[in-house]
């Protein structure tokens, strides 16, 4: 073997890895699964306020979404990969933040004497859900980046 075929070897590896990051985070960034969780934290969140049935309706629903998204997403993913450390704190990161702006909406509303504040608390943070999916791609593409890199 060449040093030419080993450099072409080794070049043939890493354009291949970068497919794999690349559809990791494609997949796991997906607009659909982001609107999944939006809808789901909008359900869970809007059940707070709502009267009874409505709220254990609401709830089941949020729940649904989420247990059926997961499933789903898990389900269809081309590739396959370890949870990492990193990972999984970057996750409860992003859920922390979508639960301290639902949190704070919901302050916001009660203080401007809304009606129903979780309702339009839970739209809030459905909002930050779909911001969240789409602004945090970056960062999921560097943590698979350094999740492979060892």
């Amino acid at each position: 073997m060449t040093s030419y075929d080993a450099q072409a070897a080794l070049d043939a590896i890493h354009h291949h890895q970068q497919q794999t990051r690349d559809e990791y985070v494609r997949h796991a960034s997906s607009g659909t699964y982001g609107l999944i969780a939006a809808l789901s934290v909008f359900a869970t969140g809007s059940s707070v306020d709502l009267p009874n049935p409505w709220s254990l309706i609401a709830r089941l629903v949020g729940g649904g979404l989420i247990a059926g998204g997961l499933i789903v997403q898990c389900r269809q993913a081309r590739v396959h990969k370890k949870t990492s450390v990193a990972g999984a704190l970057f996750s409860l990161w992003v859920a922390a933040v979508v639960i301290a702006v639902f949190v704070a909406s919901v302050i916001a509303a009660r203080l401007a004497h809304l009606p129903n504040p979780s309702v339009l608390a839970g739209a809030v943070a459905a909002v930050a859900t779909l911001v969240a999916t789409y602004a945090t791609r970056p960062l999921v593409m560097r943590i698979a980046k350094r999740d492979d890199q060892g």
